[in-house]
């Protein structure tokens, strides 16, 4: 198990209304998602980030960054964890307020540029990157920022038709413009690029249809 931040938590973090974050945003940021009625779907959620927690293999000498950090539902375990968090977010008012709220000593940039060179163990993108038009910019920055032995993990959906049907019957129809492309384009691309993929974990379950994968990369 991984720490998780309670419905009832996050609820009172994004009832906030901020004039620069629309309801696209909010969607964007996966809030309608954990705050699902449905039990499973909010499983699911979570079990992305079980999965990267278990891959990220993080000590107290660790640094990571979270690139797209979203709401900060994965920034608690994240900092139980690792010696140094950093975390990215067009939008990281709400991640803020929770790292507020728990005490957390997590590093907010506003672009993974200011990070140095070389200075990350793991960087984290969790369903963040099929978001992103032109991705090679991204992973010249990955690669620059990561260690010669850095990590790189990635999560995404799958946009399969059952993955579709499901986004369909979650109440989330019309939904899902914002995605640009998906998790096996992405893994696709980043191997090209020079990343070494080096464990896979598809969810729900490792047998087909999956809705979900996980891919990590050692350093290009």
């Amino acid at each position: 198990m991984i720490a998780r931040v309670s419905r009832d938590e996050l609820r009172e973090i994004v009832q906030v209304q901020h004039e620069h974050i629309s309801e696209h945003d909010r969607d964007e940021m996966a809030i309608p998602s954990y705050l699902h009625g449905n039990p499973l779907i909010r499983w699911l959620m979570w079990r992305r980030y079980e999965v990267i927690a278990d891959m990220a293999n993080l000590t107290k000498d660790s640094t990571v960054c979270e690139f797209g950090c979203g709401t900060g539902m994965f920034l608690p375990e994240l900092t139980s964890r690792a010696g140094m968090v950093y975390a990215i977010d067009l939008f990281p008012d709400y991640a803020r307020a929770l790292c507020d709220r728990r005490g957390l000593g997590v590093k907010f940039l506003e672009t993974i540029d200011d990070l140095d060179d070389g200075c990350l163990d793991l960087l984290i993108a969790a369903d963040v990157l099929e978001h992103i038009d032109d991705l090679k910019p991204y992973l010249d920055l990955f690669s620059r920022k990561l260690k010669a032995d850095g990590r790189l993990i990635v999560s995404g959906p799958t946009e399969n038709f059952v993955y579709r049907f499901g986004r369909i019957v979650a109440g989330f129809a019309g939904k899902g413009d914002y995605h640009h492309t998906n998790i096996h384009d992405l893994v696709d691309e980043i191997t090209r690029y020079g990343f070494k993929p080096t464990t896979v974990t598809n969810l729900p379950f490792a047998i087909p249809p999956h809705l979900f994968n996980i891919t990590a990369f050692d350093n290009a």
